[in-house]
């Protein structure tokens, strides 16, 4: 089965947009591709033209403009997009495990959060914010 020509061209979009934000151009495919005046060839085209403003120089701040365009973009192509995007972009993502000592497991979770455990089975932790200073001044950190 055969990728609708506006979904193809939507696909194609997004990885040339990933591609710049990390600074690896992908070469766009030869022939022409169909944008439909309707549905996704609107987004493309809002993108394209998204894309033409933003200036080339300086690199890292084309680079992070580029992946704000990337983030709207797939945000407007799919409510699913926006809600993935909302829920593990938006927030703080914190994942550790560690071991069970107590019959409430509330003290057990107190401590894996306030990282004076380890995990049990060596498993690695996620935790992007550990050196950030807010987290010892900041009261949502310190609950």
């Amino acid at each position: 089965m055969s990728l609708p020509a506006d979904r193809t061209a939507l696909d194609l979009l997004d990885a040339h947009l990933e591609a710049l934000r990390d600074g690896t151009d992908l070469p766009l495919p030869q022939g022409p591709v169909c944008l439909p005046a309707e549905g996704g060839g609107e987004l493309a085209h809002w993108a394209l033209d998204q894309l033409r403003r933003i200036p080339c120089e300086p690199k890292d701040i084309f680079a992070r403009q580029v992946g704000g365009l990337l983030a709207e973009f797939r945000c407007r192509r799919c409510p699913w997009n926006a809600a993935a995007l909302r829920l593990l972009d938006d927030t703080y993502t914190f994942a550790a495990t560690g071991p069970r000592r107590h019959d409430d497991w509330a003290h057990d979770v107190h401590a894996v959060l306030h990282r004076s455990v380890p995990d049990p089975r060596g498993w690695v932790r996620l935790d992007w914010d550990r050196t950030n200073a807010a987290r010892h001044t900041v009261p949502a950190y310190r609950s």
